[in-house]
């Protein structure tokens, strides 16, 4: 068997591979959960046809609707208040500015918390692989410098190209979001076509 695989015999080779395994592992805990957020906001920021809005308004309000409903819903509960009557410009704001709060509370912010742990993990990755590459400089080995290396820029790269992608998913869920209020808000000035 050690024939046909010589690098099960060297332990340099395995600690490489365990400890770039470890880096990957490091960098995928917190992207799958950056990703898994943004495709819930992703599947909340869908677009509703202004027909479909008159009749998804009618039934009863449904924990993950679209924000263009729920924002049609807040402003139609914001009208319908029997205090003092506030300006129609001043509740569409109003509006606007709620769903964005909710929107950067439940999504934005914590697609950035868990993008911005990447560099930092990239960056600890990157001083372990330097560290293993001063060893083995000592120990004259080579294969363990080739691996301390690929520990090392690995780590760094899988960080930088994880962040990348969270923070281009949170730019173009917040496009989504602005073009779903804009759209609530022409379905209140307009109605249904």
């Amino acid at each position: 068997m050690n024939s046909l695989h010589p690098w099960l015999s060297e332990p340099e080779l395995w600690l490489t591979a365990i400890v770039s395994l470890i880096a990957l592992v490091a960098v995928l805990i917190p992207f799958a959960r950056g990703l898994a957020l943004s495709l819930g906001a992703r599947r909340l920021t869908r677009r509703v046809a202004q027909d479909e809005l008159a009749h998804r308004l009618a039934a009863n309000a449904v924990p993950d609707e679209p924000i263009t409903l729920a924002a049609v819903r807040v402003l139609e509960e914001s009208r319908e208040a029997e205090h003092e009557a506030q300006p129609l410009p001043f509740l569409r704001d109003a509006t606007k500015q709620y769903m964005l709060n909710e929107y950067e509370t439940s999504f934005a912010q914590p697609v950035s918390m868990f993008a911005n742990l990447l560099p930092p993990i990239g960056f600890i990755g990157t001083t372990v692989g330097l560290a293993f590459l001063l060893a083995s400089m000592h120990f004259a080995n080579e294969s363990l410098q080739l691996g301390a290396l690929a520990v090392a820029l690995s780590s760094t790269i899988f960080a930088l190209v994880a962040f990348a992608i969270l923070e281009t998913l949170k730019v173009g869920l917040y496009r989504r979001v602005v073009r779903c209020l804009d759209d609530a808000m022409v379905y209140e000035l307009g109605g249904p076509s």
